[in-house]
């Protein structure tokens, strides 16, 4: 069986997020360490893949 990459649902998991340090594809942190609910991001990480630079 073939592996594939996970599907990323949130465009915004694409990019590494500045306020936790979370990697691309994995969900952002509180200041507790326990994730954010199924789909959040911070807003800095959603500013961040809006202003990325496309290829």
């Amino acid at each position: 069986m073939p592996r594939r990459e996970p599907t990323i649902h949130n465009p915004a998991l694409v990019v590494t997020c500045p306020r936790c340090g979370s990697v691309p594809g994995a969900l952002c942190y509180d200041t507790r360490g326990s994730r954010l609910p199924e789909g959040r991001v911070h807003r800095d990480r959603a500013a961040a893949h809006r202003d990325r630079k496309t290829a």
